[in-house]
């Protein structure tokens, strides 16, 4: 890792995903680049994620951001130089009976966009996964979704920003961010563009500027299931939109983690500055009830770690992405809800581009423009049946 320079083109602030995929994608565009990371590479919130890669929106825009995250996952080794650890397992996506319509529609938008998607029959459903009571529900599947390791990752992404000759600072931490660069506890740096993309701590970075990122820290736990021994082969990631709403994804032989799928994250948040250690006994044997109902041979396993990340989640739940109000060389690309690792690679692509060019023409991300809640320009539902982070 690097020491902390005086100045550079881009300060970019936020060790995490997005903070180490903006650097990468600056650097290898020739900027001069210093990252600012508090912590080490990788240690808030991605460190937490089960790092889903999958492209089930009913946003086109953020279709074409997960469509491009999931080729720069599977192309990782050679454009990073790095194991992003992505392994396919498929992913069932499933709702009330009575939402199957929604949950078309949604298929459809991902089928013109490109996602290798499909409405299962309730035949199909079984044919997939003859374990999984798909009793009352509707479902499709898309056979391209995956996950990765997140660790590895962020590691790589900051380790090739590096090589690239960008600085990368980590137990930096940032007191105030400026348009001409950003005073930390070690010193000034200073800067011609800064890029906020440090999650639940945006908003106090932000706040100084006369911008009040409309961010809540909301609390996410995720259990890790020992299966028991008679289960068989690893299930696809699924998500479950009734009942519990819940998801599990496979992680190594013999485990699955599991998380929720209800929108009640926002209603307890947290303090990123106290990380919440392991989850809430009545979290997990919730989630333990959920499986047995809906898988029922994963009855009789038992609960191997628990923990709880951290959504940075908007009051739409879709990312802030663009300059800030009044502020043209202050980026924001925060307010991910949930969704940030999938979009990480992309949103690189665009901040790289609004800051170096002007404007971001590979995506369209007008849309996520900070300035979008005070116009009261908010995005909306992305499913109408749920969230899936």
């Amino acid at each position: 890792m690097s020491a902390l320079p005086a100045r550079a083109d881009v300060a970019v602030v936020g060790g995490g995903v997005m903070g180490t995929s903006i650097a990468f994608h600056l650097a290898r565009r020739g900027a001069d680049v210093v990252l600012l990371e508090r912590g080490a590479v990788c240690s808030g919130p991605t460190r937490h994620s089960t790092a889903i890669i999958r492209l089930h929106y009913s946003q086109p825009l953020l279709v074409r951001l997960a469509a491009y995250g999931l080729r720069a996952y599977l192309a990782f080794a050679d454009e990073v130089g790095a194991d992003a650890g992505f392994r396919r397992t498929g992913m069932v996506f499933a709702v009330p009976e009575a939402e199957g319509e929604l949950l078309a529609a949604n298929v459809e938008l991902g089928r013109r966009e490109g996602a290798n998607t499909r409405v299962l029959a309730a035949e199909e459903a079984r044919e997939l996964e003859p374990r999984l009571d798909m009793t009352g529900l509707s479902s499709c599947f898309e056979p391209d979704a995956g996950y990765c390791d997140p660790y590895a990752v962020a590691a790589g992404y900051a380790a090739a920003a590096e090589r690239r000759g960008a600085a990368i600072t980590p137990g930096i931490v940032v007191e105030r961010v400026r348009e001409d660069g950003v005073d930390t506890r070690a010193g000034r740096v200073e800067a011609g563009a800064v890029v906020v993309a440090a999650g639940p701590w945006s908003p106090a970075l932000l706040a100084p500027l006369g911008y009040a990122l409309p961010v809540t820290a909301a609390p996410a736990e995720v259990g890790r299931y020992r299966l028991p021994a008679s289960f068989g082969p690893p299930p696809p990631a699924v998500a479950i939109f009734a009942g519990e709403q819940f998801y599990l994804r496979p992680a190594e032989p013999g485990f699955v983690e599991v998380g929720s799928l209800a929108p009640e994250h926002t209603q307890s948040p947290v303090d990123p500055d106290r990380p919440v250690e392991g989850a809430r006994d009545e979290t997990l044997a919730r989630y333990a009830r959920a499986l047995s109902a809906r898988l029922p041979t994963a009855a009789g396993g038992h609960w191997r770690g628990a923990w709880t990340g951290i959504y940075d989640v908007t009051p739409d739940w879709e990312p802030v992405l663009g300059t800030v109000p009044g502020r043209d060389r202050v980026v924001a690309a925060a307010g991910f809800s949930g969704h940030g690792f999938k979009l990480a690679p992309a949103v690189g692509v665009a901040v790289a581009e609004l800051v170096l060019d002007g404007a971001a023409t590979t995506f369209d991300v007008d849309p996520l423009a900070p300035d979008r809640f005070e116009r009261g320009a908010l995005i909306g539902a992305r499913y109408g049946y749920s969230v899936l982070g």
